[in-house]
């Protein structure tokens, strides 16, 4: 008679979560030291890698289809910001756009009729960004065009995840997180340097990811 000991099996899906806090943070510490090592752009992109994974396991069909494309558009403007070669900003801007227009039409796919609750939503969102484009296109120089597109492109998304019916509290908390986060980029880059930029940077477009994420999972529950 053979005994067999059970040994316990642990889900993948437990270390993801856990996985993307640790790189995060570690990303966001080095980060704050300014180093410049070869593989800081593909620590930057790790926190969102371990979010593609957490959507395959998540998500299904269309909606895991949009979810990872943006996030995978988002890892690629990570590492394109991260590296230093001439006009690597726009390229990381360009794909970050794409992130946020396929974030959008994902969104839009669920949107719900106006309501008093998108129309409340949406209205500081709109105001937020039209005095945000006051203050960034005209200290963006040449770059202005690209900032305008990618402005009207996470209005696109904000405006979309507002629209989102269901309970689409923390989906809509994430895309004004995001758009927060890209504000001090802005400001930052363009009219006055912040202090604590790169962490609060940093720190607010991870937690705004992690948000749409499980916000879309709780939307479309």
């Amino acid at each position: 008679m053979s005994v067999e000991n059970s040994v316990p099996k642990h889900n993948f899906r437990n270390y993801l979560v856990p996985l993307f806090l640790a790189s995060a943070t570690l990303f966001i510490f080095l980060d704050t030291w300014k180093l410049d090592n070869l593989w800081m752009p593909a620590l930057k992109a790790l926190p969102i890698l371990s979010l593609m994974m957490i959507a395959r396991l998540e998500l299904r069909g269309i909606t895991l289809l949009f979810t990872f494309l943006a996030l995978c558009f988002s890892a690629i403007g990570d590492v394109l910001l991260e590296m230093q070669f001439s006009q690597h900003f726009v390229f990381g801007l360009g794909a970050f756009l794409i992130a946020q227009l396929i974030y959008a039409l994902g969104f839009l796919r669920f949107a719900e009729p106006p309501n008093r609750r998108n129309f409340i939503r949406t209205l500081p969102v709109v105001i937020a960004a039209l005095l945000l484009a006051q203050i960034i296109l005209p200290a963006a120089g040449d770059l202005a065009p690209a900032v305008m597109a990618y402005l009207l492109a996470i209005l696109a998304m904000a405006v979309a995840a507002a629209m989102h019916k269901g309970d689409s509290t923390l989906l809509f908390a994430g895309a004004v997180i995001f758009m927060a986060s890209d504000t001090l980029i802005a400001i930052n880059k363009f009219i006055t340097s912040l202090p604590l930029a790169d962490a609060a940077i940093m720190l607010t477009y991870y937690s705004a990811q992690l948000c749409i994420l499980y916000g879309i999972r709780r939307a479309q529950a």
